[in-house]
């Protein structure tokens, strides 16, 4: 029989031959191109081709994606699968199959090309067109540094939440035990270094840390700040996504958060994770501060044993890279 990894190489073959029909086009056509508008009231805006939106799963990606889908000029849509497989392909791509394909004329520079064409083919054909497109997974941008080679005009979101809320979140979907709790949590914390090292790297032009609690907190001081690093027009709709978001966005029912994001911003999930009863739980809760260094350094320790959110300073600070 078919065992799980063999699988997923015929799965991420395909992908990787559908990219060639659609990217060859790309050797002769840039792929990207920056949009530039001005509003209302004469002020002009220069719009990154893509968005991506990234960060640890149950971290706000699916709250951030449906505010910015509310957005006249911005277009994201539900989450795709099909993209992320190409990306790890890529990544992963054993050295002997490189030299391989460069010997077939397959060179490093068509690959990416293709891929970038890819990736702008799925992007901009998963919905009407806009003037900015945006694309949300959770962990696509473990692959952030790639992109921002690919598309040199995109612009990238991180959502950071606590990660004790993450683990507690995430244990309510799979196997719920005070290990498997701490299993979660250092993922959070390996996959939030890797995010952030990328992060400082591509630099704060082009890419934005957003905390999901100052975001629930305060919505309009973030969400100003974040149209501002995006280059479009502050609009308030973006307060008020709840009223829009059944007329002009798409909703998975395969996304944990869908039933969550129809509602208004609330502060219903911020403390949630603590008022669980369960033994588990409450062992977690006990032991984490001593075994993910990481939320100290991020600043969630220092906000109380019940933490104060509004305390949390915007910027990320004092993370060894």
């Amino acid at each position: 029989m078919c065992g799980p990894k063999y699988l997923r190489w015929v799965i991420c073959t395909l992908l990787f031959a559908a990219l060639f029909v659609f990217g060859f086009k790309s050797v002769i056509e840039p792929t990207v191109v920056w949009i530039i508008e001005k509003s209302s009231h004469g002020a002009t805006y220069q719009s990154p081709s893509i968005i991506f939106v990234g960060g640890v799963p149950r971290s706000g990606t699916t709250l951030m994606r449906i505010l910015l889908d509310v957005h006249p000029w911005i277009r994201c849509g539900a989450e795709g699968m099909v993209i992320k497989p190409v990306l790890d392909f890529r990544h992963n791509m054993p050295p002997f199959h490189v030299n391989w394909s460069r010997e077939a004329g397959i060179y490093p520079e068509l690959l990416d090309s293709a891929i970038a064409q890819y990736i702008h083919r799925i992007i901009s054909g998963m919905g009407p067109p806009a003037r900015v497109l945006c694309y949300k997974r959770p962990r696509v941008l473990l692959h952030m540094e790639y992109l921002a080679g690919l598309f040199p005009d995109s612009k990238f979101i991180v959502m950071l939440r606590d990660g004790r809320a993450v683990a507690v979140s995430l244990g309510e979907w799979g196997s719920h035990s005070t290990k498997g709790l701490h299993d979660l949590l250092r993922t959070w914390m390996i996959d939030n270094l890797k995010l952030i090292r990328a992060c400082h790297r591509v630099g704060s032009e082009r890419c934005i840390i957003v905390r999901y609690e100052l975001l629930v907190l305060n919505p309009e001081r973030e969400l100003k700040a974040l149209t501002e690093f995006l280059r479009v027009p502050w609009d308030p709709v973006m307060l008020h996504h709840e009223t829009l978001i059944g007329n002009i966005t798409t909703l998975s029912p395969y996304e944990p958060s869908t039933t969550q994001v129809k509602e208004q911003i609330h502060l219903k999930a911020l403390t949630k994770w603590l008022r669980m009863t369960d033994e588990a739980t409450k062992t977690f809760l006990r032991e984490a501060p001593k075994q993910c260094w990481l939320l100290k350094a991020l600043g969630y320790l220092d906000i109380g044993e019940i933490p104060d959110y509004s305390k949390l300073p915007r910027r990320i600070a004092n993370v060894p890279l």
